[in-house]
């Protein structure tokens, strides 16, 4: 309202509250951009995509854990010492009779001290030789096992990165992508740029008329002046937009049936404070008397003082 007020009385600010020209360039040149091409881009891929996401289930979890297979290991394991067997079996009996040939050529009968000590150490020689088999045969195991274990680690590994590649596929395809989205926040930047401008030019402007209304009142009451209508019944939308020295409220209203905006005083308030500023009139109303009702209330003197010159 006393935006109104201040243009009807020629002052105040006018601060631009309507679009700038480059503004209103750049969204026209938005406006017109076409983004078809990007657009239709962004929904192949997205459909691509999401063809792309439906065939996720067929490539099966991730591997976040392997083991290698004891099987392996003890196969790997009879198979080295079954080997050995095959090889030793035969020799230690042609070691053996051997030796029993040598020992009746020298004279040495089945029993004696000297016999029972050379197939002792034969069968020492002999049981060394299985232990070498057995310890080959644990190695061959282990090694077994540990190659189990690295196919393990490759296929998890080989199935990990293509699922990973898969997935990052996908990525690619969703990304620099660009669609009317981009152009859409680019025009609401621009537009809300320049309404938080506007705004606020508007609400400079409303205080500049509203201060131009103030200083037009305080000039219209400097002078002498007739009666002026002022009864409360008679208006409405009253805003207070100011007071004067003397106490009272200046007001932004309009009379009740115009909707012109004006700046006044409530004569009912006036009537209280300086009643010498209020008549009615013939029509039953109350009228200001504006430049007495703007004059400076008399200083009030204490009780004291009255006292003292009494006395």
């Amino acid at each position: 309202m006393s935006k109104t007020v201040g243009k009807i009385f020629g002052g105040g600010a006018e601060a631009s509250t309507s679009m700038y020209g480059g503004e209103q360039e750049i969204l026209n040149y938005l406006n017109n951009y076409n983004t078809t091409n990007y657009d239709q881009t962004l929904n192949n891929l997205t459909t691509y995509a999401a063809n792309a996401s439906n065939q996720l289930n067929n490539m099966g979890n991730y591997n976040f854990s392997i083991s290698a297979s004891d099987d392996a290991r003890q196969r790997a394991e009879q198979a080295v010492y079954n080997s050995y067997l095959n090889k030793l079996q035969p020799q230690f009996a042609n070691q053996t009779s051997d030796l029993a040939t040598r020992l009746a050529n020298q004279g040495i009968s089945v029993g004696s001290d000297a016999y029972s000590r050379a197939m002792t150490d034969l069968q020492n020689t002999q049981n060394n030789a299985l232990n070498q088999a057995a310890y080959e045969s644990v190695l061959a195991g282990q090694n077994a096992y540990s190659k189990s274990l690295n196919d393990q680690l490759v296929a998890a590994g080989f199935s990990n990165t293509a699922q990973s590649n898969y997935i990052n596929q996908l990525l690619q395809a969703l990304q620099n992508s660009y669609s009317g989205y981009d152009i859409a926040m680019d025009k609401y930047k621009v537009q809300s740029g320049a309404d938080n401008r506007i705004a606020q030019n508007q609400q400079y402007n409303n205080q500049m008329y509203q201060n131009t209304g103030n200083q037009f009142l305080s000039s219209a009451i400097s002078a002498a002046t007739p009666f002026l209508l002022s009864d409360e019944r008679l208006k409405e939308n009253a805003i207070p937009v100011g007071r004067l020295d003397n106490g009272l409220t200046v007001y932004c209203f309009n009379f009740k049936g115009s909707h012109v905006p004006l700046i006044g005083l409530i004569a009912q308030e006036v009537q209280k404070v300086i009643p010498a500023a209020v008549i009615e009139g013939d029509d039953g109303f109350l009228r200001v008397r504006y430049d007495v009702a703007s004059k400076p209330l008399p200083a009030r003197k204490n009780a004291t003082s009255s006292k003292n010159k009494e006395n």
